[in-house]
């Protein structure tokens, strides 16, 4: 019994470590993201039955170096439903934590209130991330993960 606990133990002691951040990830120092910026999505983008086309992006983020931040990030999602009706997704996000890597690349999470612009409540305490460059926006809501979008106007500045 005690050889069992011990390997559990041991297990579980494996996952834990293999689950902390990468190093090459993780803020050493405090930072900044702030973006005001559209870009376009690539085709075959869809959230919650919306075909996507573009989005416009607002972040204002102060990133502390042990990687909890403050700040917000607001995205409108732009596209249309499968019948070809006109829709907008936005989601309202309260960023909780972050990175800056070594390459220029922002790391953003928290929850959010997404509105799916369909005449249904809004969902509060959405889980989201987005992964962001000077020109590229990667953004997870809930389960999903959006392909990669191309900011086309505006800035982020990431610092």
């Amino acid at each position: 019994m005690k050889k069992w606990t011990c390997i559990i133990l041991l297990a579980l002691g494996l996952v834990a470590f293999a689950s902390l951040p990468n190093r090459t990830v993780a803020a050493s120092e405090s930072g900044t993201v702030t973006s005001a910026a559209s870009g376009a999505f690539a085709s075959g983008a869809v959230l919650n039955s919306v075909v996507l086309s573009s989005l416009d992006l607002g972040t204002g983020v102060f990133i502390e170096a042990d990687g909890t931040a403050s700040g917000v990030f607001n995205a409108v999602l732009a596209g249309h439903s499968v019948l070809g009706v006109p829709q907008q997704i936005t989601v309202d996000g309260n960023v909780k934590r972050g990175a800056i890597a070594p390459d220029g690349r922002a790391y953003l999470s928290g929850l959010a209130t997404v509105n799916f612009g369909n005449g249904m409540p809004a969902l509060s305490g959405v889980p989201f991330s987005a992964t962001t460059t000077a020109s590229s926006l990667v953004l997870a809501i809930g389960a999903t993960t959006l392909p990669a979008a191309q900011l086309t106007e505006g800035t982020v500045s990431i610092q």
